[in-house]
């Protein structure tokens, strides 16, 4: 009787602590992070792809112009990005021209000088974009350009904006920089 009574003193601990075990490991399960939305992706693929540009641009040219994002040049580069993203081919084949520029030029403010760089990459859709490696394949992409190595590197730049658009399996980016080069502001 008395081993009757242990024995089930013994299954009723036992079974208690198999449902605690199991209550600390549902409570310990990490839960996925939730799946972040493919604007905010470009966004963290922009703010370091912006980074990644910057630091390669003083490592090119040490007297070079720090970079100012500007609000002009982010909605030209972000116009020319959907565009190419919608007709899926860049500039050089658009016979509109280039609608970056094109954005520009409709400001009669606008004066100076305007360099730009585009670029697409594959990634599969529904899959997280990871900023680094994408911000560092637009990098390499573009330095291995003799006329986007020369748009990065000119000294005179100081100000820059950065589009991106998809569509498909396909990431359309570009980046403009400019420079007023010291001329009035017009009238």
């Amino acid at each position: 009787m008395l081993n009757r009574a242990l024995s089930g003193t013994a299954v009723r601990r036992g079974g208690f602590l198999l449902i605690a075990a199991l209550l600390a490991a549902c409570a310990s399960t990490p839960k996925p992070a939730p799946a972040l939305s493919i604007e905010a992706q470009m966004g963290a693929l922009k703010e370091r792809l912006f980074v990644l540009v910057e630091a390669e641009r003083h490592r090119l040219n040490e007297g070079a112009k720090p970079l100012i994002l500007d609000p002009e040049l982010m909605h030209a580069a972000q116009v020319h990005s959907e565009d190419m993203a919608m007709k899926r081919s860049f500039d050089a084949m658009n016979p509109d021209g280039n609608p970056a520029v094109n954005t520009l030029l409709a400001d009669p403010k606008f004066r100076g000088y305007v360099g730009e760089i585009a670029a697409a990459q594959y990634f599969t859709p529904g899959a997280r974009i990871d900023p680094e490696t994408y911000a560092r394949g637009f990098l390499d992409i573009w330095l291995n350009s003799p006329d986007h190595r020369m748009n990065i590197a000119f000294p005179g730049f100081d100000k820059t904006g950065i589009g991106m658009a998809v569509s498909g399996n396909m990431i359309y980016a570009a980046e403009l920089f400019a420079t007023d080069l010291g001329l009035p502001e017009p009238p």
